[in-house]
């Protein structure tokens, strides 16, 4: 979408759905303010916008109805009453703390931002003006990595003995999330714009300018996570491509097998060895299980435990039904999304969920390759992710994921057609 189309279209939008543009545009700058929390919520603005955020999802929620349901929204409803349940436990077990109320803005996002972006995505035009203000946002990533190796290192974190650059970010992960969405949305314009018959010069730059950054980016995160995601990301546009346009798969495969031939050795020995070092020698049987990725499993193992001698309501249900601490065992902390999402909502809430996953990918094969490009680029990149992170809590990639959640439980000619009077909601 070009610059001029973008404009339009974010102008046409009323300010009840205009907000959400600005917020995916800006994430980068806010998420870079992460530390001013720990002098005051009063300034942090990630504080401000966990608390206005749900305060506009509502009121647009209110103020639009959608009338057509799918099977998405059916499954996202039950999923979304097992968050809630999960949320009102926890706030019961200390409310009005400070620690309850975040943790109930963070783990009930993705609830009512569904919600909220059931009406704003009407059609694949306004699938398109958000895609494209993820580009948007990327520019600010991508300058904060130019700074950072022209400047030097804003904030380091040391991980087995690799220094990760993160910039002012809380985490690495928030840097590889920008470069999975910047990747997936790059890819899904080319795919689009080939499909359409339009000029694609304009669209392979830019996929070739995200990948370049992103490449830079990467061997200076040492993050395994980000890497998998990453190379699922070519391999998807490599596979996509050999379907529509084999001379730009063929090239793509070139470009890769010539940077692996010239450079795969010393980013393996230098960015990748040393993150497997431990998981190597527990196959080597030098170390415990336990300590496979990273410590993880033993957590993991600690954690199925824990749950495992519950009463059989909580088990399905979810740990925040025994009244006891469990901040800890629902957030970033579990370091895997299902895990994390099993203690908080129980095996009906993770079923739920699954299903969930897989209705969204399954409506996704009816649709054009740059549609399910994207949809399977999605759903790979949250699975992945959740194996050692916990992508469903970091709100740039739920603002994403949820925006593809709407776009796909969308009726099909409503996906395919652009709204006469843009802005204008409808049905």
């Amino acid at each position: 979408m070009r610059w001029k189309y973008w404009k339009k279209w974010f102008r046409d939008k009323p300010w009840l759905l205009k907000w959400f543009v600005l917020l995916v545009l800006l994430r980068p700058i806010i998420d870079n303010f992460y530390y001013l929390k720990e002098i005051s919520p009063l300034l942090s603005p990630l504080y401000i916008v966990g608390v206005l955020t749900p305060v506009l999802c509502l009121l647009t929620i209110f103020r639009y109805k959608v009338r057509q349901r799918s099977i998405v929204d059916k499954l996202f409803g039950y999923w979304s009453a097992a968050l809630l349940l999960g949320c009102f436990l926890l706030f019961m077990f200390d409310p009005f703390s400070m620690q309850a109320m975040e943790s109930v803005l963070k783990l009930s996002l993705p609830a009512y931002l569904f919600y909220f972006l059931r009406r704003f995505v009407r059609n694949q035009g306004d699938l398109d003006g958000i895609l494209q203000t993820v580009l948007y946002a990327g520019i600010i990533v991508g300058g904060v990595l130019v700074y950072e190796l022209t400047s030097g290192p804003i904030r380091t974190e040391e991980s087995r003995g690799l220094a990760r650059i993160q910039g002012n970010f809380g985490d690495v992960v928030s840097y590889g999330i920008y470069i999975s969405l910047a990747s997936l949305a790059a890819g899904y314009f080319y795919f689009r714009d080939k499909l359409a018959g339009r000029p694609i010069r304009r669209s392979i730059s830019i996929c070739a300018v995200v990948a370049v950054v992103s490449v830079v980016a990467l061997v200076n995160m040492h993050h395994v996570a980000s890497y998998t995601v990453f190379a699922m990301t070519v391999g998807l546009f490599v596979l996509y491509n050999m379907k529509v346009n084999k001379a730009v798969g063929v090239g793509a495969m070139v470009v890769v097998g010539l940077f692996v031939i010239y450079f795969g050795q010393q980013v393996l020995e230098s960015s990748i060895t040393p993150l497997l070092e431990t998981d190597m020698k527990v196959y080597a049987g030098e170390q415990d299980t336990s300590k496979l990725m990273h410590g993880r499993v033993g957590r993991w193992m600690f954690m199925f435990d824990l749950l495992s001698q519950q009463n059989v309501l909580v088990q399905m249900l979810g740990y925040p039904l025994t009244f006891d601490y469990a901040f800890h065992l629902v957030g970033i902390g579990a370091h895997n999304d299902f895990i994390r999402l099993l203690f908080f909502t129980g095996y009906l809430g993770l079923l739920v969920y699954v299903l969930l996953l897989f209705n969204v990918w399954r409506r996704a094969r009816y649709l054009p390759e740059h549609h399910r490009f994207l949809v399977t680029g999605i759903m790979m990149a949250t699975v992945l992710y959740a194996i050692s992170t916990t992508p469903t809590m970091y709100a740039p990639f739920v603002y994403i994921l949820m925006a593809v959640f709407a776009y796909v439980a969308l009726p099909l000619h409503r996906k395919m057609t652009y709204a006469k009077t843009p802005g204008t909601l409808v049905g």
